[in-house]
């Protein structure tokens, strides 16, 4: 049996391979979801520009809960070329759509 994990797709969350929701990225019930899940893929809705007058969706990063001394802190992963990027980036607090863009596009400028 595999594992799906849980996605952010179009600022909504979903478990397993739903075909509804369970909620909406920055509300309360987004905040409640993340202590539950250790783990989800992040596809942003924003495109990267890449040459004069061309732009690239941001590839899709995965984020991932690691316990630390001082509770659980979140980092983002990226495959590029073979090689596993990993970035910070902060308690369940701070996840929010702006946090996670900037994530985004930070992990997909390397190159």
């Amino acid at each position: 049996m595999t594992k799906i994990t849980p996605k952010v797709q179009g600022k909504q969350l979903y478990l397993n391979d739903q075909n509804s929701p369970v909620c909406q990225l920055g509300s309360p019930a987004w905040f409640l979801c993340l202590n539950a899940i250790p783990a989800f893929r992040y596809y942003s809705q924003r495109r990267m520009a890449v040459a004069s007058g061309y732009t690239r969706p941001i590839r899709p990063i995965s984020l991932r809960k690691e316990k630390r001394r001082r509770g659980y802190l979140w980092y983002a992963y990226i495959r590029t070329h073979g090689q596993l990027y990993k970035r910070y980036v902060g308690k369940t607090e701070t996840l929010t759509e702006d946090r996670l863009d900037e994530m985004a596009a930070v992990l997909n400028d390397i190159w």
